[in-house]
């Protein structure tokens, strides 16, 4: 083993990077972009979740302790509450006017006051398990405050009222378990990822084999290069998403409510932007090397903001407006609404057209940077 000839190859390998400044710019900025950006959703806490209230609390002498605890959920930075009516509760939640609805009994001052057994009642959207662990975590840490601060002011000590918060679901419920709240955004992300990268790839490929060249020559405008490369390659990613598919629902055994078909054509839709996206990046790539960089610039941060994780609508307020740019938002809304929700094309045209126009863009993006050749 010859000491020298290592030490030579590493330092060519050096120089090479080193005089590559967009590889250079991605191995510092794509990390640095990615970790800041999870750390700023990881501190963050959520506000202004949706909740509606129904207090039918009669109090006990004039006082109610339901009245004190909605006091507290008005004035929390987490909720903003809206009164509700015992039959508008459903209501506001299928049309998302509020994420969950905090229901208070006639008598639940007078069962604290004897020491009985009560329950909150909580009845939650269920479509997204994120924003309904915030609001029963949030719920039940601001009720016991208020709660205990109750007792400690009676002499009875902080652990000595028998209050239950009793979740109900619209979407979902009990014979949902995680994976198949998870799968809905599972498929979307496994979809977008593998066909993103695999026409990135191809393409590139292509370009420097010299075949974008060739074809330049001839008569064939980019739009159609474009268009050609999509359908032949959109094939096998067909195939690939549909093994997605199967693979989640029936290997994993996923619980769904929809209609699967409705469920392939989100995916071909999300197939389609993710190809011209892959299209459209390989352009501005020279190697399979910045290809791989592209992966924390292009899909992390979609994962990231389109509510794969953190519900939009709980991010902080600057990054709302990025999350609806993202075409996995779209996706993932969609495809939740299918599995979980149960709804049909009727409910989720809009968030397809989207997808179609997100397509339509990457085309035309794509069809304007073809380039002949790897610089």
């Amino acid at each position: 083993m010859d000491i020298k000839r290592i030490f030579t190859l590493a330092g060519r390998v050096f120089t090479q990077i080193i005089h590559d400044r967009r590889t250079l710019a991605l191995i510092f900025v794509a990390p640095l972009f990615t970790l800041s950006l999870a750390g700023v959703l990881l501190k963050s806490n959520p506000q202004d979740i949706a909740l509606g209230v129904v207090n039918e609390d009669q109090g006990v002498a004039g006082f109610s302790l339901a009245g004190l605890i909605v006091e507290e959920l008005k004035s929390s930075d987490t909720f903003a509450v809206t009164d509700l009516a015992p039959d508008e509760v459903d209501v506001a939640l299928r049309a998302g006017r509020v994420k969950g609805a905090v229901i208070f009994a006639t008598d639940f001052s007078q069962a604290i006051r004897e020491g009985r057994q009560t329950t909150i009642g909580l009845r939650l959207e269920g479509s997204n398990p994120s924003t309904a662990s915030n609001i029963r975590n949030h719920l039940s840490r601001l009720m016991m405050q208020r709660l205990a601060s109750l007792a400690t002011m009676a002499g009875q000590g902080g652990g000595g009222l028998p209050v239950l918060i009793e979740p109900s679901f619209l979407y979902g419920g009990p014979q949902f378990d995680a994976l198949d709240y998870i799968a809905p955004v599972y498929i979307v992300f496994f979809v977008f990822f593998f066909v993103f990268l695999l026409t990135c790839v191809f393409f590139l490929r292509e370009r420097s084999l010299g075949t974008m060249e060739r074809l330049l020559a001839t008569p064939i405008n980019r739009l159609e290069i474009v268009l050609g490369y999509m359908l032949g390659l959109g094939i096998f990613a067909l195939i690939q998403s549909a093994v997605v598919l199967l693979v989640t629902v029936f290997a994993l055994n996923v619980d769904y409510a929809g209609n699967l078909l409705v469920v392939f054509v989100i995916e071909v839709m999300l197939m389609t932007v993710a190809a011209n996206m892959g299209i459209l990046a390989s352009t501005f790539a020279s190697n399979e090397f910045q290809v791989v960089q592209f992966i924390p610039l292009v899909i992390v941060p979609q994962m990231l903001l389109s509510g794969t994780v953190w519900a939009i609508e709980e991010m902080p307020a600057w990054l709302q407006p990025p999350a609806w740019l993202m075409p996995m938002t779209y996706a993932n809304r969609a495809m939740r609404a299918v599995m979980i929700k149960g709804q049909g094309m009727e409910s989720i045209w809009g968030d397809v057209l989207i997808l179609a126009g997100f397509a339509a863009l990457m085309i035309a993006l794509g069809a304007l940077t073809v380039r002949r050749e790897v610089k």
